[in-house]
C-alpha cells in the first residue's frame, strides 16, 4: 500500500515465418504469489497473460499485425505484477519492437488497456507517480481517470492524462494511427 515500482518491459519482434502465424512468449512473471503466513494466506495469480491479449487486440484494430511476429515479452527480475496496470506499458513496448522505434527511458507510464482501446483507471497513481519522478521519468502517462490537481503543478515530471491507446502511442512513439508498420513481410 502507498509504494508504487518501476518495472522494465522488454519485448522482440521477428517476422513470423508464416503471415498471421505469429506467437507470443511471456517471461519472468510469477504466475502465482502467496502472500501472508501463518494461519492466513492469500493466493494471487497474475493477470499479465490476460492483459497480453487485450493489448494484442488493440494494436491488430490500430493496423499494426502483432500476429504476423513471433513475440517475446520479458519482466526482466520476476517481480510479480497484477497485469492490467501494465497495459498501455506492453502495447507501447510491443508497438516499439514491431515499428522499431525506441521508447524514450524518461517515460512511464500506467494504465489497464480495454479491448476497444480505451485507457481505464488503476489503483494507487499517486504513488506509481512518485515511483516514476524518484527513478529519473520526466514525463509519466496515466489515465485521465486518474487524473487529480495534485499532478498540475509537479517540478521535474510532467503528468500527462490519456483515454486511448492511439494517445499513448502518440506521447511515446510519435506515432499516430494507420501509419504502417515496419517489417510486415
Amino acid at each position: 500500500p502507498n509504494m508504487g515500482a518501476l518495472l522494465e518491459i522488454e519485448v522482440t519482434a521477428i517476422p513470423a515465418s508464416v503471415p498471421h502465424g505469429g506467437t507470443f512468449t511471456i517471461t519472468g512473471v510469477v504466475d502465482e504469489e502467496e502472500m501472508g503466513g501463518g494461519s492466513k494466506t492469500l493466493r494471487r495469480k497474475s493477470m499479465a497473460r490476460g492483459s497480453i491479449d487485450n493489448v494484442l487486440t488493440v494494436l491488430r484494430r490500430l493496423g499494426l499485425n502483432p500476429h504476423d511476429f513471433d513475440l517475446h515479452i520479458n519482466f526482466p527480475g520476476g517481480i510479480p505484477i497484477d497485469g492490467p496496470s501494465a497495459g498501455i506499458s506492453m502495447a507501447t513496448a510491443i508497438a516499439s519492437a514491431i515499428r522499431q522505434i525506441p521508447v524514450d527511458n524518461k517515460i512511464a507510464m500506467t494504465g489497464e488497456v480495454s479491448i476497444h482501446g480505451k485507457v481505464k483507471p488503476v489503483g494507487g497513481v499517486v504513488a506509481k507517480v512518485e515511483a516514476a519522478f524518484q527513478a529519473g521519468a520526466t514525463k509519466v502517462i496515466i489515465p485521465k481517470e486518474n487524473w487529480q490537481e495534485i499532478f498540475a503543478g509537479l517540478n521535474g515530471v510532467q503528468v500527462i492524462p490519456v483515454e486511448t491507446v492511439e494517445e499513448v502511442l502518440a506521447i511515446a512513439l510519435n506515432m499516430t494511427a494507420g501509419e504502417p508498420s515496419y517489417g510486415v513481410g
